[in-house]
């Protein structure tokens, strides 16, 4: 479904992505896992156009994009195809939850009025937020601000989403309720790419794990090679590290 090949990326004498390749299947939850500094959320971006990558190439269901040199049409036409989980919600604090969640439909795909709040209602209610449409972030606890912005990448429809550390910013305590939804729509299909800290859903939850360092993927696996059987010295060690974070589960 979605291709990688190649993908660099640095900020002057600094090389953040040294020729990093991805595959993800249809229906796949991939858990990105990774020191901080080492790639992740830079990857995240560049896939989704909002940091321009130095080189690379990438392909969604036979669509190719010369990564290197994208225009601004045809990012924002890969962008109708996926979805995007910001770790600081980029919610709108002078719209409702409902008005986060349909403005894109409404602006960006000029999708009438009704509709658009059709679909947002729906999308709210599979996050838990049906009596939320109204409240506005103010009102809202983290845990609900980042369910409004899982609704509101769901409610476009989109072939894969991409979650950039969905729950940093959380307390523990708010944690469990975005996690439970992320959960859901891995049951029901979604593709995803998760970018986390979050040791047990990477275990649990994802089909596929990988681990990055230094720009480069040390080690691409699924789920349950990657923490029962990893191949690599700084993949042990970095699961030693954190096994309090995934022997016990979510």
């Amino acid at each position: 479904m979605l291709e990688i090949r190649g993908l660099r990326k640095s900020f002057g004498n600094q090389v953040v992505l040294d020729g990093v390749d991805l595959s993800v299947k249809k229906g796949d939850v991939t858990a990105i896992l990774g020191p901080s500094g080492s790639g992740k959320t830079t990857l995240l971006r560049c896939i989704n156009f909002l940091e321009q990558a130095d080189g690379g190439t990438m392909e969604l269901d036979g669509r190719v994009w010369n990564l290197g040199h994208v225009s601004r049409r045809e990012a924002m036409e890969f962008r109708r195809h996926t979805g995007f989980v910001f770790q600081d919600y980029n919610l709108f604090l002078n719209k409702t939850a409902l008005e986060n969640v349909t403005e894109g439909l409404i602006i960006g795909r000029k999708m009438p009025r009704a509709k658009a709040e059709d679909i947002g209602r729906q999308a709210l209610e599979k996050v838990g937020l049906s009596d939320r449409c109204g409240y506005y972030p103010s009102q809202l606890s983290g845990g609900q601000k980042q369910r409004v912005a899982i609704a509101r990448a769901v409610a476009a429809n989109p072939e894969i989403i991409l979650f950039d550390e969905p729950t940093s910013a959380l307390d523990p305590e708010l944690t469990g309720e975005v996690l439970a939804v992320m959960r859901r729509l891995a049951s029901e299909g979604m593709t995803m790419v998760v970018v986390t800290h979050e040791m047990g859903f990477a275990r649990n939850v994802s089909s596929q794990v990988i681990f990055m360092e230094h720009g480069k993927i040390v080690e691409q696996a699924d789920s349950e090679t990657f923490f029962e059987h990893p191949k690599e010295e700084r993949t042990k060690e970095f699961l030693q590290l954190n096994r309090r974070g995934w022997e016990g589960g979510e």
